[in-house]
């Protein structure tokens, strides 16, 4: 494994919670993810939950593009987009 291998579990959890998954939904809790060695598994599996709590606090805190629009939106009188 190596650090490239790190970045994209980390960019999967991120994608997933995009796409409405939940964190239980992380697919490296399996014992038997696509054939790897638990100590690798477990580090995936740690990189892609940070990728996805990473990405659930930037929608929670409202630091996304969604946050800037409605500053933007209001600033110019506009009604704000909803998310």
């Amino acid at each position: 494994m190596n650090f490239e291998s790190l970045l994209n579990s980390q960019e999967r959890g991120s994608n997933a919670r995009i796409l409405g998954l939940s964190a239980a939904d992380n697919p490296y809790a399996d014992s038997d993810a696509e054939g790897r060695h638990e100590d690798e598994r477990n580090v995936l599996y740690e990189a892609w939950a940070f990728g996805w709590e990473m990405e659930d606090t930037v929608r929670r805190i409202d630091t996304g593009i969604y946050g800037f629009l409605r500053v933007e939106a209001a600033l110019a009188g506009l009604s704000a987009p909803r998310t």
